[in-house]
């Protein structure tokens, strides 16, 4: 089916969108008559720089003040570098301080303490044996006397009793027997 389309019909049915468009067609044609006048080149030109985005900004000092920036944040994340590298070395020298009065001092305890054992020892090793003799002296003079089953008590009691002392919590047998 065709159909036949007048033009003075549509218009008369679409009044805006006709306004609207001969509106369009006379702003385009005073834009080329102005913009193509004798001084019509400049005035293109200058409308164009106005209207591009490169003539806003100066690139070069754009670039430099770029530059600059890169330069001082390299300069100060190198000095940040020596700064942490020098607070490192510090610090492992500190540790490293640290640790040799720590082993002085252990050394020093250990020394004292095992100083302090023998002469523990020595000192109550000289009261077994004095405990010994006594047991031993006891035993002797009764074992003429017959007691012979006397001794070996008395030799057992003797032994019971460093037994019983060692047992005890606050007991210097049992310190000696720490170290």
């Amino acid at each position: 089916m065709i159909r036949d389309i007048d033009p003075i019909e549509e218009i008369r049915k679409h009044p805006g969108i006709t306004a609207g468009s001969l509106a369009a067609l006379v702003l385009g044609a005073a834009a080329v008559v102005y913009l193509t006048q004798r001084t019509g080149p400049t005035r293109y030109q200058r409308i164009k720089t106005r209207i591009d985005p490169r003539g806003w900004v100066d690139t070069a000092e754009l670039r430099d003040r770029f530059h600059d920036a890169v330069d001082a944040f390299r300069h100060r994340a190198e000095e940040v570098g020596e700064q942490t590298a020098d607070f490192s070395r510090e610090a492992r020298h500190r540790a490293a301080d640290v640790a040799y009065d720590a082993r002085d001092r252990a050394d020093q305890w250990f020394r004292s303490a095992r100083k302090d054992s023998k002469k523990a020892m020595k000192k109550h090793g000289k009261t077994a044996r004095r405990y010994a003799d006594d047991a031993g002296a006891y035993a002797r003079d009764h074992a003429r006397e017959g007691g012979a089953l006397l001794a070996v008590a008395t030799i057992a009691a003797a032994v019971g009793a460093a037994v019983l002392e060692s047992r005890r919590p606050d007991s210097r047998v049992r310190r000696i027997v720490r170290f």
